[in-house]
């Protein structure tokens, strides 16, 4: 690997050095400081255990399998390329091999930005080429030891802690050996499927489920597992369905129950979507039952080749905003494309949030304009600026550069503009980006609960 010596920041961000999108000139040194300074919270994660990760393999999968592959997949990567790159055998240069004729084409895009920025500040390699393939895989075997995530995360990301959306088999979430550092959603996926497997549900509480009034009872087990340790409830069905959730009465999602789920007949498209919207209700009731915001998917679809646009638009969740005010949702991904709905729904109603994880490397341009617009027409504590939504701990470095250089060049312009005083500025980076995840997800109560040992036991019931 190349050797440089390099004046480096508090969190090893190089002083003065730009990510390459943001041109760090262009901003205040006041403001850009103390947010390359600030220890934030990363509102959305899929991080694995440590003990996971240092069991993968050591090759190019890690990096490419949340995002930047997409962009190499659609740049032109045949079929068999695409299978290969992630069989378990394949090694880091044959993975070189497949995509190096589109990297040239690819390696401008936000995901791929992200990449790039991170494995030249944790690792030294400006670039992915024939020459640096080895050079990487030895640097991050190197570094993969016990403490890497806390060297990631902490040291060099300056994270105070992840949200993370991952669980154990059959279950909404999962223990972790990495307290503290990461907190966990309830995912309720399983709750909303288009192809709920009672059976499951049935093993993994212990209770028999002949009833939607059983059913309810198995809900009720999964919140009293989770309710108390749990930051939020998570609904990511915007990627098999619309978000519009009906009100579904109980006897109409009962007959629907019973004919798809208990008898297992063959159910319409409007019986199953019966039984998901009255699930989804009956969770929004107990995520207030147990102050836990409601996250949801609105906008992109992550993969590639597949996606339908009518099923993620934000706009189709304004009943549910009306019909709950005393629930707080989270609109996850500025709803991209479609974040000028996102903008209208925060601003109107007061108990929904515009959360602009992954944004940043879904678009850097687009979110850099909602950042802006987000500064001239929402509350400063509706907004929270950052979820590295990542597997793999390394790439959510260069995420993180994206988006503290994005807003502290929105703020920069701002207090140019003389719209925001220094100050002012500082405060609004410091809410966006900390302390309004630490209030909305009561991160530190949360840290409190999961120190006592949850969640409850597989044999509980109740709350």
């Amino acid at each position: 690997m190349p050797c440089r010596v390099r004046l480096l920041s508090f969190n090893g961000m190089p002083k003065g050095r730009s990510t390459g999108w943001f041109d760090r000139k262009l901003m205040l040194p006041a403001i850009s400081d103390a947010i390359d300074d600030l220890y934030i919270v990363d509102s959305h994660e899929h991080l694995v255990e440590e003990e996971v990760r240092l069991k993968e393999p050591n090759n190019l999968s890690r990096f490419f399998q949340f995002y930047a592959f997409d962009d190499v997949a659609t740049a032109g990567i045949d079929a068999a390329g695409q299978k290969r790159f992630f069989e378990p055998d394949v090694g880091a240069r044959e993975q070189w091999e497949i995509i190096r004729g589109v990297w040239p084409l690819v390696k401008h895009t936000g995901y791929l930005r992200s990449l790039l920025i991170s494995i030249r500040e944790l690792y030294g390699i400006e670039d992915l080429a024939d020459s640096t393939i080895g050079p990487l895989m030895d640097a991050v075997a190197a570094r993969n030891k016990p403490g890497v995530l806390n060297w990631v995360l902490k040291e060099k990301c300056r994270i105070e802690c992840c949200l993370v959306n991952d669980a154990d088999p059959g279950d909404m979430a999962r223990r972790t050996k990495s307290p503290g550092l990461f907190l966990f959603d309830m995912g309720i996926e399983q709750l909303l499927a288009n192809e709920i497997d009672v059976k499951a549900c049935e093993k993994r509480t212990g209770l028999s489920c002949v009833s939607l009034a059983d059913w309810k009872r198995i809900m009720d087990w999964y919140f009293a597992r989770w309710g108390a340790q749990a930051v939020a409830i998570k609904n990511v069905s915007a990627y098999w369905r619309t978000l519009r959730y009906d009100e579904v009465g109980e006897p109409a999602a009962a007959a629907a129950f019973d004919k798809w789920l208990l008898r297992g007949r063959e159910a319409t498209p409007a019986e199953k979507k019966a039984v998901q919207d009255f699930n989804f209700h009956y969770c929004i009731r107990k995520a207030i039952d147990y102050g836990l915001p409601v996250k949801i998917h609105t906008g992109y679809h992550a993969g590639h080749d597949y996606m339908d646009m009518d099923m993620f638009q934000p706009r189709a969740l304004a009943n549910l905003f009306r019909k709950y005010p005393e629930a707080k949702f989270d609109l996850f991904h500025i709803g991209y494309p479609a974040w000028g709905d996102v903008l209208a729904l925060t601003k109107h109603y007061s108990n929904v949030w515009a959360d602009m994880c992954w944004a940043w490397i879904i678009d850097p341009e687009a979110s850099l304009s909602f950042a802006r617009q987000a500064l001239a027409s929402v509350p400063l504590n509706k907004v929270l600026g950052f979820g590295g939504d990542y597997g793999f701990a390394d790439v959510v470095y260069g995420h993180s550069r994206l988006a503290r250089e994005g807003i502290a060049l929105v703020l920069s312009e701002a207090v140019r503009q003389g719209r925001l005083g220094v100050a002012d500025a500082k405060t609004a980076g410091r809410m966006w980006l900390r302390e309004n995840a630490m209030e909305l997800f009561r991160v530190e109560k949360k840290r409190s609960v999961q120190a006592f040992g949850q969640p409850a036991p597989l044999s509980s019931a109740g709350p």
